[in-house]
Formats: C-alpha cells, sequence, structure tokens
C-alpha cells in the first residue's frame, strides 16, 4: 500500500521542518516533553476505558486528547513527517464529500454536529497512524488494554446472564418462542444500554483477546496462552448472550477467518470443531432459537421493521442520490419522519453503507467503500507474503476487527456509536502503520 507523493504535503512538511527546528530544543530541553508519548498512550487508554462507563459527550472530549497531544508532538519534534496512504487519500475525498453534503442539507446545524463527530473519529484515526508508525512497541499495549476491558465486561455480562435481566426495551420479539427459551439479553456498562451495542464492542474488540493469545503461543508463554484462550472462548459466549445476530455474523466471520489462517496447522481438528460448535448451540435453546430468528424475515417483528426501514431509505437515497440529507443521526431522524411506513421511528438505516449514502450521498459511500478494499486486499496480500509469526498475528487481528465491524454493520448502525468507532479506528490505524512500505516507515 504505497504512500502517495504530493506536491502538497511535501509544501505541509516544509513547513513543519521549519517550525520543529524552532521547537525541538524546547522539547529537548524538557523532560515532559520528551516523555509525550506516554501521556499520548495514557490518553488513549483512558478513551478505552472510558468508553464502557461515559456517555457519549465526556467520551469525546477525552478523545480529542489524542489527536491534540499528537499535533503538539508533530509540531515539536524534528524529523516527525505527514504522510498520506492510498487507502486515506480516499477517506479525505469521503471526508470532503461529507463536508459538501453539510451545505446542501436542509438542516444545516444538526448536519455540522454530526460532521464534527465524524471528524474527531477520522481525526483519533490519523492521530494513531502518525503516533503509531514510530511507536510500534505500544501496539502491544492497545491489544492488552482492550482485552482486558474485553475480559472485565465478560465477567459482567456473565453475572447479567446468571440474574436474568430484564429487557429495558423491545429488543427482541418473542411471540413465537416459549418463554423457557426467552434469552436474558446482557448489555454490559456501556451507555446507552443496549445488547446490540454491546454486541458490537465486543466484536470489535474481541480480536484483541485473540491477539493475545496469538501473541502468548507464538513467544511460547504457556500459562498466558491458556488465560487467554480460555478468555477467548468467554468472549465468544457472551456474544452469543447479547442476542446481537448482526454480531453473531460477525463472530462467524472472526472464526471463519481463524480457520483459514490456521488451516494447515488445525485442519485435522476442524470437523471435531464445526460438531463442538453445533453442539453448543443446540444445547443452548436460547441461542439457538435467537440464531433461527435470522431466516424467518417478516415473521419477527424486528426483523421486519429493519426491512421497513430499509424501504424507507432506498426511497430517501433515491430522492437525495448525489449529496444526500446530510451528516449525522439528527438529520436522519428528522427526514425519515416523512418516508417511514410505519409509526415507529428509527435511530438510523440500520446497515452502515446504507447510512453513508443516505447521509451523503453514493459518491461518499465509493469513496467509503475504496478506502476499506484498499485497506482489506492490502492486509489479505500481507498475510500472504513471507513475514514473523508476531506481525502475521497484529495484522490479521486488526484485520479480522476491521471486517468483522463491517459484516456486523451490514444489519445494524451501532458501528456509529463511539465505543466502536474508537475501537474500530484503532485496528483500522494498526493495520494501515503495518501495511507502509518499509522504506517509508522510520523505525
Amino acid at each position: 500500500m504505497k504512500i502517495l507523493d504530493s506536491k502538497i504535503f511535501d509544501f505541509i512538511n516544509f513547513c513543519l521542518e521549519i517550525i520543529q527546528n524552532k521547537t525541538d530544543k524546547l522539547r529537548q530541553n524538557s523532560f515532559l516533553l520528551q516523555g509525550l508519548d506516554y501521556f499520548i498512550m495514557l490518553a488513549i487508554i483512558l478513551t478505552y476505558a472510558i468508553s464502557t462507563i461515559a456517555q457519549t459527550e465526556t467520551l469525546g472530549i477525552i478523545a480529542v486528547i489524542v489527536p491534540v497531544l499528537v499535533f503538539f508532538k508533530v509540531m515539536i519534534t524534528k524529523g516527525e513527517k505527514i504522510e498520506l496512504e492510498k487507502c486515506n487519500f480516499y477517506l479525505i475525498i469521503y471526508l470532503l464529500i461529507c463536508l459538501i453534503s453539510n451545505f446542501t442539507s436542509s438542516m444545516l446545524h444538526q448536519s455540522l454536529y454530526g460532521f464534527m463527530k465524524t471528524v474527531l473519529y477520522f481525526g483519533f484515526y490519523f492521530a494513531l497512524c502518525q503516533f503509531i508508525k514510530n511507536n510500534k512497541k505500544f501496539i502491544s499495549i492497545i491489544f492488552f488494554t482492550l482485552a482486558v476491558i474485553v475480559g472485565t465486561e465478560n465477567i459482567i455480562g456473565l453475572i447479567q446472564n446468571s440474574i436474568g435481566v430484564e429487557n429495558i426495551s423491545t429488543w427482541q420479539d418473542t411471540s413465537y418462542v416459549n418463554p423457557e427459551d426467552v434469552l436474558s439479553r446482557v448489555y454490559g456498562t456501556l451507555k446507552p444500554y443496549n445488547p446490540n451495542l454491546f454486541g458490537g464492542f465486543l466484536v470489535a474488540a474481541f480480536p484483541s483477546v485473540i491477539a493475545m493469545f496469538g501473541l502468548s503461543v507464538n513467544n511460547k508463554k504457556t500459562v498466558s496462552s491458556i488465560i487467554w484462550a480460555v478468555c477467548s472462548l468467554i468472549c465468544a459466549y457472551t456474544i452469543f448472550l447479547t442476542g446481537c445476530r448482526g454480531a453473531y455474523l460477525a463472530l462467524f466471520t472472526i472464526f471463519i477467518g481463524i480457520l483459514l489462517i490456521t488451516f494447515n496447522k488445525i485442519k485435522k481438528f476442524i470437523p471435531v470443531l464445526i460438531a463442538a460448535a453445533a453442539a453448543f448451540i443446540a444445547v443452548n435453546h436460547g441461542i439457538l432459537k435467537r440464531l433461527m430468528s435470522i431466516f424467518i424475515m417478516r415473521g419477527d417483528s424486528s426483523t421486519s421493521f429493519r426491512l421497513n426501514v430499509y424501504h424507507s431509505a432506498w426511497q430517501m437515497l433515491i430522492d437525495n442520490p448525489v449529496c444526500g440529507i446530510g451528516v449525522g443521526n439528527k438529520v436522519f431522524r428528522e427526514i425519515y419522519g416523512l418516508y417511514m411506513l410505519s409509526g415507529f421511528d428509527a435511530l438510523s438505516c440500520y446497515c452502515v453503507f446504507l447510512e453513508i449514502a443516505v447521509e451523503s450521498g453514493i459518491f461518499a459511500l465509493a469513496a467509503y467503500i475504496a478506502f476499506l478494499a484498499s485497506l482489506i486486499s492490502a492486509g489479505i496480500k500481507k498475510l500472504k507474503t513471507n513475514i514473523g509469526g508476531n506481525e502475521k498475528i497484529i495484522i490479521f487481528s486488526a484485520l479480522t476487527a476491521v471486517i468483522a465491524v463491517m459484516v456486523h454493520g451490514l444489519f445494524d448502525t451501532v458501528y456509529f456509536r463511539p465505543q466502536i468507532q474508537f475501537v474500530f479506528w484503532t485496528m483500522a490505524a494498526i493495520l494501515t502503520v503495518y501495511l507502509r512500505e518499509e522504506t517509508t516507515v522510520k523505525q
């Protein structure tokens, strides 16, 4: 994935060099500024930790510290350069199209609010790309942090399941399910309480647990390998307990990825693993019923509602194909009322790709798909090369997280929740950095 040459970036880096030459002494003479990397890492960890308990506004305030600190570091550190990969070029195009859609929207104020949230997510991503490229040693800490957070949330989910938490919203249609087979859907501590959000967060962060297990095995740490293997199984089980069917599909995607990457080593055991997975689902009637509800379509009220939303969203796209209706769910909720088929409000399109097209038009969707295609295809190609074990595990884990979140996003828009966004863009940043050509990475 080559870095694009650009006269604009050459000029930006030339200006940065002038500033850095004047400020580098400030950094060298300050103990605090010399340790700026550790403050940035602390802000990143705090963003993940606070995401499990904080409201959106509080989380946004914490998260913005990361790009601010990284920008400050670039300004005062001699040798730091701004680089643009091919996949990020598509992302900038997408952002510019979103900016245009703000000013063509009939709800400018609400659209700008949604756009600023998008800018925060992208700022977090670009900041991590800039930070991690010279600090790959922190990647294992990022994975460890996310894995610990997931482990904690798994324990909370298991406790909620054991006490049989009651649904605090109409999250599932139980009209066709025997009372004893109704799944008590766990929702963790993420706000707003929602099992779909919880499932999406676990899906995004689950590859971190897999990474810790893989790194432990590759480095021959037996005790750690056992601990992370158990955590992986518990996390998979907790995802089932959320009752989030989109998360189920994403989890199966992760499992398929693991089977493909380890096929030569475990091919003898694949029939046993498949049989064990089938037996697990068969004996857990609540999970089985929830899984099978995917296929009854209009027979399930939740699925039927989504199909109605898809129909209305498609009509919205047909009426606003080029620039969309404006960015963010505030705009969507207002405009959706003019198109909805029933009296039930919708927070979003319940499909990430349809949501992007409705909000910012078909060209924005094309740019975002180009970003994903460029990133994912480069990741797959890198895995096929002769790279080290640890590097392969890191790339595979980050790649799996990106793909799994998008699979979940086909049927839900929890992707737009900040808790999931920050994990997703972290994985995308790790993947982007590892896909840089070695000659362009400053080690």
